[in-house]
């Protein structure tokens, strides 16, 4: 074991108490809250009605519907991230209650409740405090002062309450045995803040054990865990059953396109997003736009979501998948060839102690315990300018007492890693020149270049420099010869300048530019 890759923490460390969470108007998720408690539900809630006051996007025009085109590309980089949430600012749901997922992905409730918060253990005499409390969202090295820790990003679909990942067949939706022929389609941009205070559950009376092994409760296939806290950017649009034809992703990109004014915007909590300005970029993947390190910021949380596990969990010598926090694991900013590291925290949500591989390194984690990640990544490519990576790294997870009769064996656990990245530097280098004369035009010795998009300038220098002076030197005689970085620090002027004549003697400079910029995205 790697001591200065892995720190272990039992799970009774010293927390703060849990506050009660600040009550919100339903937004998302109203009418399968109040149905929570009742028998045959329908299989997907009605779409509650939208905001009052949701900004209405006439003409899709300014910069509300260009941050809805951006974020519609940055989905693609979240396609890997677990979706394991139903959105609800209402917080009305109780935690333990049970949900039947259909074979498209819906929930419905059961009315029964499946699982019960689990009381907090003892404090353990030298644990460690949780490094998921000061780990950020952005890239290695903690938040900045004033920010909120961030435990999960997300950009992409959801359909009705449902997170569905980067893209989601319609039709699917509609023909899962429901009778609602409207869904309420967002494209939600959202980030949940650190819990301080993780939350676990165990089986209830209703759990007993299934015939083939396990455990049941009803006809419930998850349950509902505790409430998360964060803030989201929605742009959201109705979708009848006759309109849904293809991918959700195509449907939203036309009618974001088309200026449709059914494409409404609303906001939960207060949430920055930054980075997702794209800028056309020369050898970009398929031609398109480059992307900063998209940046998500929560500046006022609120209730967001509810966490929903499987029953299984909570079944005798279950060994449930723990969590990995934040996600996804963003390295940051890192040059093709350099390696980028980066930090996650593991919670073992089992009630078995276990052994986690990870390349490598083993570390032995406690029941409920936590143990700290490193993940490594040296990006390859060849794009001039920011480009957005992902994948997936894999470790495993067993009992930590090989004979423990849990189910499964083991686990291999995905995280999903992203980094922004590029060719470490550019450089440009053309030779400049005056004609020879008495009086030249030193005009055509001046250029300003720039940097590509994600380049800050890092060099700007004239080289075998030649003027008509009697030295040769493009500094003297009345010859000056400068480079200079500009004042937003994207590029270089390079500037000549020398005597002239209308009677005698030729004069002119000439001189090589050189630029070197490196890579800088924010």
């Amino acid at each position: 074991m790697d001591d200065d890759r892995m720190a272990v923490s039992g799970a009774g460390r010293a927390r703060p108490g849990r506050a009660a969470p600040a009550r919100a108007g339903a937004l998302l998720l109203g009418a399968l809250a109040s149905a929570l408690g009742c028998p045959g539900p329908p299989e997907v809630p009605a779409p509650p009605s939208r905001r009052p006051g949701a900004a209405v996007l006439p003409a899709c025009k300014g910069g509300g519907c260009s941050q809805a085109g951006a974020l519609l590309e940055a989905a693609r980089a979240f396609s890997d991230v677990r979706h394991d949430y139903l959105l609800d600012t209402s917080s009305a749901m109780v935690p333990g209650r049970g949900l039947s997922r259909s074979a498209a992905g819906a929930f419905s409730p059961v009315g029964v409740a499946c699982a019960q918060p689990k009381a907090a253990a003892p404090a353990v005499a030298g644990a460690t405090a949780a490094p998921g409390a000061t780990a950020s969202a952005a890239a290695p090295g903690g938040p900045a002062p004033g920010e909120r820790a961030i435990d999960f990003r997300y950009v992409g679909i959801a359909v009705d309450a449902v997170l569905v990942g980067a893209d989601v067949d319609l039709p699917a939706y509609f023909s899962a045995g429901g009778t609602l022929d409207k869904r309420r389609l967002r494209l939600v941009a959202m980030a949940l803040v650190a819990d301080e205070d993780p939350q676990f559950f165990e089986p209830t009376e209703s759990v007993v054990p299934a015939p083939g092994g396990g455990c049941a409760c009803g006809r419930a296939t998850h349950f509902i865990g505790a409430v998360k806290r964060g803030a989201m950017v929605a742009y959201e649009t109705d979708v009848t059953a006759g309109e849904a034809h293809g991918t959700a992703i195509g449907l939203f990109k036309a009618r974001i396109e088309a200026g449709d004014r059914r494409v409404t915007m609303t906001s939960v909590g207060e949430l920055a997003i930054e980075g997702v300005e794209g800028a056309p970029v020369a050898g970009a993947k398929g031609g398109g736009q480059a992307f900063g390190a998209l940046r998500l910021e929560v500046k006022k949380a609120v209730p967001l979501a509810y966490a929903i596990y499987p029953v299984a969990d909570v079944c005798r010598f279950s060994l449930a998948e723990p969590e990995i926090t934040p996600q996804p694991v963003d390295l940051g900013v890192v040059p093709y060839g350099a390696t980028g590291t980066a930090q996650a925290l593991l919670t073992n949500r089992a009630q078995v102690d276990i052994r986690v591989t990870h390349g490598e390194r083993t570390v032995e984690v406690p029941a409920h315990g936590s143990a700290e990640l490193t993940f490594s990544w040296a990006p390859e490519g060849a794009t001039a300018g920011c480009e957005r990576q992902t994948r997936r790294d894999t470790f495993i997870v067993q009992p930590k007492d090989a004979a423990s009769p849990v189910v499964p064996r083991e686990r291999a656990v995905v995280v999903p890693l992203q980094v922004t990245t590029g060719m470490p530097t550019f450089s440009k280098h053309e030779p400049i020149a005056t004609e020879t004369g008495r009086s030249p035009d030193y005009g055509r010795a001046s250029v300003d270049w720039t940097c590509p998009a994600g380049y800050v300038v890092e060099q700007c220098e004239p080289q075998l420099s030649s003027c008509l002076s009697s030295t040769g030197s493009c500094n003297a005689e009345g010859y000056r010869l400068t480079a200079e970085a500009t004042a937003d620090g994207r590029g270089c002027a390079f500037r000549c300048t020398g005597p002239s004549s209308s009677i005698w003697g030729d004069h002119g400079c000439a001189y090589t530019a050189a630029m070197v910029c490196r890579l800088g995205c924010k």
